[in-house]
């Protein structure tokens, strides 16, 4: 390998002699050169700029249209959980649909098998997503605000077996 001036080269050895890409004349041979190194990190800062404004604070539920939540003036900020929305016609688990209203009121029993099985699969997730730490047992509850308390109970009460003992209610703030 010969010892070279230095100088600017084309990043490529096959642009060398390339026509220059002007309109006209064909004066000088340069070559245009893409700078990819503050193409890149100009991309990592618009990164860490999306990151850092990036706010998912009460951002990450997703209301069902017929669910109209209560009102309250003493609130909290909620942190991440698995949802459970009750509505006047379905009860679901993160989307996951698990009985309708209406039969879980009639049901004289306690036990909601298909909502405790639901959050015993959430439950094996979040011990293997998080291995090494305690489970913190943490439920969102969205419940329409004229639901019967006997099916919220059948709900609460699933969600204690299941293991998930931190309960908390998604409301609206009253101004």
């Amino acid at each position: 390998m010969t010892i070279q001036t230095p100088g600017k080269r084309p990043f490529a050895p096959w642009l060398k002699d390339a026509a220059p890409l002007s309109r006209g004349a064909k004066k000088h041979g340069a070559v245009a050169d893409l700078l990819l190194t503050p193409l890149i990190d100009m991309f990592v800062i618009l990164v860490v700029f999306l990151i850092m404004n990036f706010s998912a604070t009460g951002d990450f539920q997703n209301f069902s249209p017929d669910i109209r939540l209560p009102q309250a003036r003493a609130t909290a900020e909620l942190e991440r959980a698995p949802v459970i929305q009750i509505s006047p016609s379905s009860v679901s688990v993160e989307g996951y649909r698990v009985g309708d209203t209406a039969e879980i009121e009639r049901d004289q029993d306690l036990r909601l098998g298909s909502l405790t099985d639901k959050l015993g699969e959430l439950r094996k997730v979040d011990e293997l997503m998080h291995p090494g730490q305690p489970f913190r047992g943490r439920i969102i509850i969205n419940a329409h605000e004229a639901i019967d308390f006997r099916v919220l109970r059948k709900v609460m009460a699933a969600s204690a077996e299941a293991g998930y003992a931190a309960i908390n209610y998604s409301v609206l703030r009253k101004s």
